[in-house]
């Protein structure tokens, strides 16, 4: 990260990093999320979910680690990963997070020692074009930081009721935007005749672990080990080594163990 982009970052709770994606890649995962929502048994069941078949690039791509491992730290889990195909009039849901939760250590936001040092942090992966009027995520500036809960004056995605401090972005296809799960967040009603399709990946560190897994078994089998290695079970040291054994990268790469428990019963 450019030290102007860890400042826009922690201003204002996210970052946009525009066109990171090759065309290629944009329009295999665009295919891949139509049929995953309309009709999936045109796909193998290895990509019936994301972030199996072509959205499997997103996974560990270069300018998304890159910014990660400056606001997470080197050791980063993928926590959850889906799908958008939004058309005009559907919304995700209304304004959420916020407030003095960043003390918990899943969700906090600190910085120190001129470190960023986000909890779960949130990549969207807009694959067509966005501008400020079409409706994708929505934030209001700053309240990753806010020690007092969120206003309910501040809360409204009514045209005529919205915070002065509601911020949205403009980006090409392919794009990835960067906000830290604390910063409070929406997905409005979309506004365009054209669907918005995106995928959203939760990131947060090695040692921590919030949503249980829902990616299907053979989506995460079917994955190169090198990418399985971001879903490997959430612990650092194991002690009961002499000397401790470390979960790193390399450790799991040169093991056959699974990543985690597929299982997705509750």
């Amino acid at each position: 990260m450019t030290d102007e982009e860890k400042f826009r970052f922690d201003l204002s709770g996210f970052l946009v990093r525009p066109a990171i994606l090759e065309r290629d890649e944009v329009d295999a995962i665009v295919e891949q999320i139509e049929r995953i929502h309309h009709n999936p048994d045109a796909l193998p069941p290895e990509h019936r979910a994301v972030p199996g078949g072509p959205a499997s690039v997103l996974i560990d791509h270069p300018k998304v680690l890159d910014v990660l491992h400056e606001i997470i730290g080197p050791d980063v889990r993928m926590e959850n990963c889906f799908s958008v195909w939004r058309e005009k009039g559907q919304e995700h849901g209304g304004l959420h997070g916020g407030g003095p939760q960043q003390g918990d250590p899943i969700f906090g936001y600190r910085v120190n020692n001129g470190r960023i040092h986000a909890g779960m942090v949130r990549v969207v992966f807009e694959l067509t074009d966005v501008t400020k009027k079409d409706g994708a995520t929505h934030f209001i500036a700053g309240s990753h930081k806010s020690n007092f809960p969120m206003h309910p004056d501040h809360m409204s995605l009514e045209e005529d009721k919205r915070s002065p401090f509601l911020m949205t972005y403009e980006c090409p296809a392919g794009s990835a935007i960067f906000f830290t799960e604390n910063l409070c967040h929406a997905g409005p009603v979309w506004q365009r005749d054209t669907p918005r399709v995106a995928v959203l990946n939760a990131y947060a560190h090695l040692a921590t672990h919030w949503h249980r897994l829902r990616i299907p078994p053979e989506v995460l089998s079917a994955l190169p080990r090198e990418k399985q290695v971001y879903f490997r079970e959430p612990w650092v040291a194991d002690f009961r080594t002499s000397p401790a054994t470390i979960n790193t990268i390399e450790r799991f790469l040169n093991n056959d163990e699974p990543p985690v428990n597929t299982d997705t019963k509750p």
